[in-house]
């Protein structure tokens, strides 16, 4: 058997959009300037209506190849997500919303650790910044080994799931329209053969603005959340949970 090789693992990004125009620019750039040269971008476009193609593909040639993309009708997020993993080649797979973007040295980070753990069905979390529209920070999430010994969910879009860890514990789950990640992230942690580690290094900044910031998606998120909790078993701090959410 060929043994499993580590060192300057191919990365996969994946993002999702739909009529992105005025954010997915400085999505692509901060990819473009990565220290780290040895991944794939896979944009997964649910046919905008906006200009979002045309600066996708005015930005193409820039990546050398490196930037693949298709444009076509989906069933939601999870889905078109799913859809992106499913055609990733890389060792390692990060989910990049195109309102959002990396630190220059974010991919040069993941490969670093993937190499220095030189496990397969790894899970790496970087820290994530929340910034405003206008891009000033309003937040520094600073993930402790707590919320992995704990067995939480947490900073999804700072995550790179090796693909092994898909292939092994499935895709998104598709009848959550607004928290399969966190379900996945249940599901990876409940495997015995996943390991979870940290790089306490930003690697994402996020921008506030999505579904999950919605007032109207808000009952919708909880009552997906719920959902998750008690499918997982983790009925007992769905009362801390509720109380918490009414504060919001």
């Amino acid at each position: 058997m060929k043994k499993e090789s580590f060192s300057h693992p191919l990365i996969s990004v994946v993002t999702v959009c739909y009529n992105s125009a005025k954010t997915i620019s400085v999505t692509l750039e901060s990819i473009l300037n990565q220290t780290y040269d040895n991944y794939e971008y896979f944009i997964v476009d649910g046919e905008s209506n906006d200009n979002t193609l045309e600066i996708i593909k005015k930005y193409e040639p820039y990546f050398k190849g490196k930037l693949h993309y298709i444009s076509e009708k989906d069933t939601g997020i999870y889905n078109a997500m799913n859809k992106g993993i499913i055609g990733s080649q890389g060792a390692l797979i990060g989910i990049l919303n195109s309102d959002d973007y990396y630190s220059p040295n974010t991919l040069e980070l993941v490969a670093q650790k993937y190499e220095a753990e030189s496990y397969p069905l790894l899970v790496i979390n970087g820290d994530m910044i929340r910034v405003s529209e206008s891009g000033e920070e309003i937040y520094h999430y600073k993930f402790t080994d707590k919320l992995i010994e704990q067995k939480q969910c947490f900073g999804h879009p700072a995550m790179f799931a090796a693909k092994a860890v898909y292939e092994k514990i499935g895709l998104y789950d598709e009848t959550y329209r607004l928290a399969a990640d966190g379900e996945w992230q249940y599901r990876a942690h409940e495997d015995r053969n996943v390991r979870y580690v940290l790089c306490h290094e930003v690697f994402n900044y996020m921008r506030e603005g999505g579904a999950s910031d919605n007032p109207k998606y808000r009952w919708k998120w909880f009552s997906e959340r719920s959902r998750m909790m008690l499918s997982h078993n983790r009925g007992k701090k769905l009362k801390i949970y509720w109380i918490e959410f009414k504060k919001v």
